[in-house]
C-alpha cells in the first residue's frame, strides 16, 4: 500500500494544490523546495507553513491532527487626524497600540489507519478543545514560538463540507494570541521605571 502523504492532503483540500506533474524531476529537486531551517528562517506575510501544533488547557493535551496550515497576520491601531492648511497634505498619525495577532489554522481530519471511516476521535478532539472558553497554552510550536505566541484564544471554528470524501473533514479554525496580565503589568512597570530615571 502506498504511503499516505498527509501534506499533500491538507493542501488539497484548502487550496486545490496539485502535486508535481514529472514525479522523476520531483525526486532529485524537491529538496530545494522545502522549509527552510529555523536557523536561517525568514517570513514571509501571508506564507502558510505546514507545522505541528499541540494545545493545553489545565493539564489535558489536544493535538491538531495531521499537520495543518497556519497563516499570522498583524495590524496596528493608528488614529489619522486630518490637518488644516492650504498647503499642508495628509494626516497626523497616533500610534495607539498593536492588536494581537490573528492565527488562522487550517486542516484536515482523516484517520491514518481507517480512512473510509469518518475520523469520529479527531473530530471530537477539536470540537472539545473550541469549547474552552479560556486561553489556551502552545505546548510546542517553533514557528509561533518566533513570534512569541505561547497563548491563543479560539474565537471562530467553521467544518466544511466535504462532498465526496467520506472519510475526511475539512475544518478552519480561527484564532488571537493571548498574553498573561501579569507579563502587560510587569512590562508597564519596567516602562514607567526607565522613564523615571531618564
Amino acid at each position: 500500500m502506498a504511503e499516505f502523504d498527509f501534506k499533500e492532503a491538507v493542501a488539497r483540500a484548502h487550496l486545490d494544490y496539485v502535486g508535481p506533474a514529472f514525479p522523476l524531476w520531483w525526486g532529485k529537486n524537491k529538496t530545494k523546495f522545502v522549509l527552510p531551517n529555523l536557523k536561517n528562517f525568514t517570513f514571509k506575510p501571508g506564507q502558510k507553513y505546514f507545522t505541528t501544533l499541540t494545545l493545553s488547557y489545565k493539564g489535558e493535551k489536544f493535538a491538531f491532527p495531521n499537520e495543518p496550515l497556519i497563516s499570522l497576520s498583524l495590524s496596528k491601531t493608528i488614529v489619522e487626524t486630518a490637518t488644516v492648511g492650504k498647503y499642508r497634505r495628509g494626516t497626523v498619525k497616533e500610534y495607539i497600540c498593536t492588536e494581537d495577532y490573528q492565527v488562522s489554522i487550517r486542516g484536515v481530519c482523516i484517520d491514518e489507519d481507517d480512512m473510509d471511516s469518518y475520523p469520529a476521535e479527531q473530530v471530537d478532539t477539536i470540537r472539545r478543545m473550541f469549547e474552552i472558553n479560556d486561553a489556551l497554552d502552545i505546548v510546542s510550536n517553533p514557528f509561533l514560538e518566533l513570534f512569541e505566541i505561547r497563548k491563543l484564544v479560539l474565537k471562530e471554528i467553521a467544518w466544511d463540507d466535504m462532498e465526496g470524501k467520506q472519510g475526511q473533514q475539512r475544518f478552519t479554525i480561527s484564532a488571537v494570541s493571548d498574553q498573561d496580565f501579569y507579563a502587560d503589568l510587569k512590562e508597564t512597570d519596567s516602562t514607567r521605571t526607565n522613564f523615571l530615571s531618564s
